[in-house]
């Protein structure tokens, strides 16, 4: 099972814990066993789940709202307190599409995520929305803003921002007092190709041109718990490359160029 082979991998790299749906892992009494040997295993259990952010109230009560509710739930009974929060629709309702306009978006993400506050509360589970390719920080921003609720936080990715024409240290600023869990996700940006267009490539942490070490000061400085920020390693190699390689750079990077912010890593 992929969570059996995350559990042992997470260990095998000297890592503290990993990011995934609790929905992914199975039903409830399932959910339970694995967050009972991820405590056993002393690694921490990053949750997660999706849904439409912009959907109609009708939609959203009718198709998404208990939905989130068990989902929420599931999370709790894995042992997760965080539940990054990604957009189920993003190919439908985003940052650049003008029906309805982005700030109608907005309204209806506070709107729809108001009726699953109460669950969070009764779990004690945060929501973390993610910027997840599909809208810039300062929007994820007006919607936790708009939710106005412990409950309601944000997990920042340091590169998604480009792909909607967001400047990331910018909008890790504005982010940070808000941020619970990073991914930390490096792009190198080609402003010109061949083609006369600008291409993005995923490359191995420390490696791109996201300003990752530049985000990492921020938060330390201004999210509302760094010692207990859940970052994540976040890569996704090309077929021709070997995946452990780029999380083991990834992770070596960070010990020897970041080690003030992961003192367990240091020391690892």
């Amino acid at each position: 099972m992929r969570h059996d082979w995350m559990l042992a991998k997470t260990r095998d790299l000297g890592l503290e814990g990993f990011y995934m749906h609790a929905a992914d892992v199975g039903d409830g009494p399932t959910v339970e066993g694995f967050g009972a040997r991820m405590h056993a295993a002393g690694l921490i259990f990053s949750g997660g789940l999706t849904a439409n952010w912009a959907a109609t109230a009708d939609e959203w009560d009718s198709e998404y709202r208990e939905r989130a509710i068990e989902h929420v739930e599931l999370n709790a009974r894995g042992g997760a307190s965080i539940a990054t929060v990604t957009h189920l629709m993003a190919g439908v309702h985003n940052h650049f599409t003008t029906d309805p306009p982005i700030g109608e978006q907005i309204e209806r993400a506070v709107r729809n995520f108001s009726t699953i506050l109460p669950a969070c509360r009764h779990h004690g589970v945060t929501l973390a929305f993610e910027n997840h390719m599909d809208y810039r920080l300062s929007e994820v921003v007006a919607i936790v803003q708009g939710l106005d609720s412990e409950f309601a936080r944000i997990t920042l990715d340091t590169a998604n921002p480009f792909l909607v024409l967001e400047d990331p240290l910018k909008g890790a600023r504005l982010a940070a007092p808000y941020t619970v869990a990073a991914h930390l996700k490096d792009f190198t940006v080609h402003p010109l190709t061949e083609t006369w267009e600008p291409e993005l490539h995923w490359s191995p942490v420390g490696r791109g041109d996201s300003p990752i070490a530049e985000i990492l000061d921020v938060l330390q400085a201004e999210a509302p718990d760094p010692d207990n920020l859940l970052v994540h390693i976040e890569i996704a190699g090309l077929p021709q490359t070997d995946p452990d390689r780029w999380v083991r750079a990834s992770a070596e990077h960070l010990r020897r160029h970041a080690a003030d912010h992961f003192p367990n890593q240091a020391a690892a």
